[in-house]
């Protein structure tokens, strides 16, 4: 019984519907490719849906249904991008959205049936872009994943993706805006040639395009996505001016520098299609976020190469006012204290200078190619050296070492170019201006071509024209069929990268000679002698990269063009690292690889072999050595290679061809001989990588048995002579252990009791006695009243003591007044309400007694003490209240 394999999201991504047409989209990819490579009318609905939508059949379409109108197609007009865990696809004019965490949890964590069921339903979003009406070349997302640029031909479109884009319907309606207009659309020289975003940018928001005339313009998006914030030509005076017979060499890519390099991360490389590689540097947004230790590396080289000058001149002037400008701009950053914020400085007589082109030295091998022409360039993120990798379409890609470090240089503009206000330099100018106008050729950077990697295209799909003219043959070499290749980095490893073209995808391994690079780096810097004979035994080594096909899409010249038109490298940590492909007949190709071990076990592995075991201490014992070599036994090459690459290439046809009959030519033969001797030296490797592990694990099988011989002797010694000590040992342990276990209760019980007073609400008991608190307060403000009534009348009765024992006074002259009406005051003095005028006499009063004085004394002082009893009590009761505070229900 066969068993079922675990799906996964990788092999499941095939039959995503992302990948899938419904009807409509069915013609609309149709109609575009048969407009764009033939001139048939477009097909009707009826003529291609009518054998597909017959009773029964499927509302969609797959791989299988493109066969027909993709034979027709030279160039597909699909690409894809992978940013984190989020795929855009685009499919003619349409670009499409897929979470991919979304996949595999579906997938790989609920079986197989769960799986099949999320797999057949429609699981893809729709974006709904206003300004898509051309053709879509490539898709490429800024660093933080909120931007999508999406590029034609002529018209470059930047699509603000949604926060939400996961929740929303299934067709995201999404706003865009088209760049620089004005500059591209319907312009011949200013064709899009490459799109980045610059990763140096404070918002990620500034994209730089080069069109087809060297002419880079790096556009806010933020903030004007009409006008660039900066215009930069690598061209030449020569192929600016109008002049006719000249064979002009345009743009064919561009790429930033290393970010291990503080200058690099500042520089742009150009390419052009006849090989030629540019320099500009410093280049950097309006908004530029820098390592404060990368600014303080710029400080210190700008300030020693003016402390060496002899003699300060206008441009090394304007490099230390640039130097100055940049750090006045500088501001802290909101999220990190490692980097700042700096603003561009603006030069008004100066532009950045053009460096170049590149000497290649030595100059690298020429294929039998008339017509070969160079379409991209990658610098790699290595740390010891810088390594420029240019890929041709004849299938050669030529690694380069920097022999001159990046390095800043500025030109002075000329008078009547300030007064026009362009900004074309000067330096091609050799008039030898002591000003630093000119470029002085004898200084021209370098390029030292380590190695030539050829991807074997050109020997099956290069063809031989020979023709006579005027007595003269003539040989013409050339590939049959368009080559585009595009290289792209591995975003986990910068030893390795990879280049995908038009009939497959290949990887180059730079790992074996860059790791002696390194070492010889790192030696350098901590001054050990004899660098200069390692360098020249490294370069008389000529360690090769390593060189393999991940897929190939063409095996055969007769074959069907099948080209690569997506590459990501996924390095999410959810997805794990891997490969997608995606060609231009929507067929997907997933690679998982394996991550390689971190350094610090390489380390371990490559120490000198030391004694692990000892005997006895006595002198007449040896030491025990482990019999097996250092460093431990790896991976073999014929059992896990590269990480996870394949060793023979996966065929990937288009649809519907691997079910065709098979025609016996020799093309056909002699790519069968090619695999099944690339199968058999596979097999060869594999065999012989067993043969090293059977070796190993005899070895391995007998250090065992002597360990184990060795623990025997040990631990009989071990019981022999120090098993007291293991015993007060122990007895000290289960001692320790008891203590540790008392000091654990004590901790947790004076974790309750802070638990409880910090706790939010009080127990039963707490609450009771809270009441009776209140009840308590409650006859305490109670006596408190009385008390004040009390010690009122006590006042009142002891003013009247004091006037009686006294004599003084109204009292002391024992009369009362009492009001009397007088005769006759009318006359004089009447009130408001008409009453009569009243006269106070004296009256007589009642005098006290001594005994009754000394009864109300003795009363007086009884209710004193009361007084000062309650007194006490309430003020008890108040600082007792207000140690705890406790809220009434």
């Amino acid at each position: 019984m066969a068993v079922q394999q675990r799906p996964t999201w990788l092999n499941q991504l095939p039959s995503h519907s992302i990948f899938e047409l419904d009807e409509q989209e069915y013609l609309e990819w149709s109609r575009i490719n048969s407009r764009d490579n033939t001139k048939t009318s477009t097909p009707s609905a009826s003529s291609l849906s009518a054998p597909r939508l017959g009773a029964g059949q499927k509302a969609s379409f797959g791989l299988e249904d493109l066969q027909e109108e993709y034979q027709r197609a030279n160039q597909g007009l699909s690409c894809m991008t992978v940013h984190r865990q989020d795929m855009y696809v685009a499919v003619g004019r349409q670009i499409r959205y897929a979470n991919l965490s979304d996949l595999k949890s579906n997938v790989e964590n609920n079986g197989c049936a769960a799986a099949a069921e999320y797999i057949e339903g429609k699981q893809h979003k729709i974006l709904k872009i206003e300004n898509i009406d051309f053709d879509i070349r490539r898709l490429i997302t800024n660093q933080d994943g909120k931007l999508l640029a999406v590029v034609g031909d002529e018209k470059v479109v930047v699509v603000v993706l949604p926060k939400a884009i996961r929740q929303d319907a299934k067709a995201v309606q999404c706003r865009s805006f088209v760049v620089g207009e004005f500059y591209h659309i319907n312009k011949g020289p200013s064709k899009v040639v490459k799109v980045l975003w610059h990763p140096l940018s404070q918002g990620y928001t500034h994209l730089l395009v080069m069109t087809h005339d060297s002419t880079l313009r790096m556009y806010d998006v933020g903030e004007d996505f009409d006008e660039p914030e900066q215009v930069l030509s690598f061209a030449g005076k020569w192929q600016k001016s109008s002049t006719y017979g000249l064979d002009v060499d345009h743009a064919a890519s561009f790429c930033f520098g290393s970010k291990y390099s503080p200058w690099g991360q500042l520089a742009i490389y150009c390419l052009t299609q006849n090989g030629d590689v540019y320099m500009m540097c410093p280049i950097m947004p309006q908004n530029c976020v820098l390592k404060i230790e990368d600014l303080e590396t710029i400080r210190e080289q700008v300030e020693g190469k003016i402390r060496q000058s002899r003699t300060r001149s206008k441009l090394e002037d304007l490099e230390q006012k640039w130097l100055e400008d940049l750090l006045q701009s500088m501001e802290s950053h909101p999220f990190s204290d490692e980097v700042v914020i700096v603003r561009n400085p603006d030069l008004r007589n100066a532009k950045v200078a053009r460096q170049g082109p590149f000497l290649y030295q030595p100059a690298p091998i020429e294929p039998d190619d008339d017509d070969n022409r160079a379409y991209d360039i990658l610098a790699l993120e290595t740390e010891a050296v810088g390594v420029l990798a240019l890929a041709y379409s004849c299938g050669k890609v030529d690694i380069c070492i920097t022999v001159d470090p990046p390095s800043s240089r500025w030109a002075l503009l000329s008078t009547a170019t300030r007064k026009s206000g362009t900004y074309t330099l000067d330096d091609d100018d050799n008039d030898g201006d002591d000003d630093g106008q000119s470029e002085d050729e004898d200084h021209l950077p370098t390029l030292s071509v380590y190695e030539t990697v050829d991807l074997g295209i050109l020997k099956i799909f290069g063809t031989t024209n020979s023709s006579r003219t005027g007595g003269y043959s003539l040989v013409e070499s050339r590939m049959s069929i368009p080559n585009h290749p595009v290289l792209v980095a591995d975003s986990m490893y910068n030893d390795i990268f990879y280049i995908y073209h038009d009939t497959g995808a290949h990887y180059v391994l730079i790992k074996p000679w860059l790791d002696e690079l390194t070492g010889i780096y790192e030696a350098a810097s901590q001054g050990v002698p004899g660098l200069d004979s390692r360098i020249a035994k490294f370069y008389n080594s000529k360690t090769k990269s390593t060189v393999g096909c991940i897929v190939t899409t063409r095996p055969t010249k007769t074959s069907p063009p099948a080209p690569i038109v997506g590459f990501s490298v996924v390095t999410d940590a959810y997805l794990e690292y891997s490969l997608v492909l995606l060609t231009a007949s929507l067929q997907v190709i997933g690679q998982e690889l394996m991550t390689r071990p971190k350094a610090t076990d390489a380390a371990i592995q490559s120490r000198p072999a030391q004694p692990s075991l000892t005997g006895s201490k006595d002198k007449d014992k040896e030491f025990y050595y482990c019999a097996l070599s250092l460093p431990a036994f790896g991976s073999q090459d014929g059992l896990v290679a590269l990480s996870g690459l394949p060793l023979q290439p996966k065929v990937v046809l288009p649809p519907g061809v691997g079910s065709a009959k098979i025609i016996v030519t020799e093309e056909n033969l002699q790519f069968l001989n090619k695999v099944a001797r690339g199968v058999r030296d596979s097999l060869r490797d594999v065999y012989t990588a067993c043969d090293v592990a059977q070796q190993r694990l005899v070895a391995q099988e007998e250090e065992y048995k002597r360990q184990q011989t060795e623990v025997e002797k040990a631990n009989e010694r071990i019981k022999t002579s120090i098993q007291k000590k293991i015993q007060a040992q122990v007895t000290r342990q289960e001692n320790q252990a008891e203590l540790h276990k008392k000091l654990m209760t004590r901790v947790d019980e004076l974790l309750r009791k802070l638990t409880e007073a910090r706790g939010p609400e009080l127990s039963s008991a707490e609450k009771a006695w809270a009441l009776e608190v209140v009840k308590s307060e409650r006859v305490v403000r109670t006596f408190d009243e009385r008390r004040h009534k009390v010690q009122t009348q006590y006042e009142i009765l002891k003013r009247r003591m004091q006037s009686s024992l006294n004599g003084n006074g109204d009292e002391v002259s024992g009369a009362v007044i009492r009001k009397q009406p007088v005769a006759g005051a009318g006359e004089r003095s009447t009130s408001r309400s008409g009453h009569q005028p009243v006269v106070y006499e004296r009256q007589p009063v009642r005098r006290y007694g001594t005994s009754q004085l000394q009864t109300v004394e003795s009363a007086l002082s009884v209710e004193a003490q009361l007084l000062d009893t309650t007194m006490k009590m309430v003020s008890n009761v108040t600082s007792r209240l207000e140690v705890v505070d406790i809220s009434k229900d």
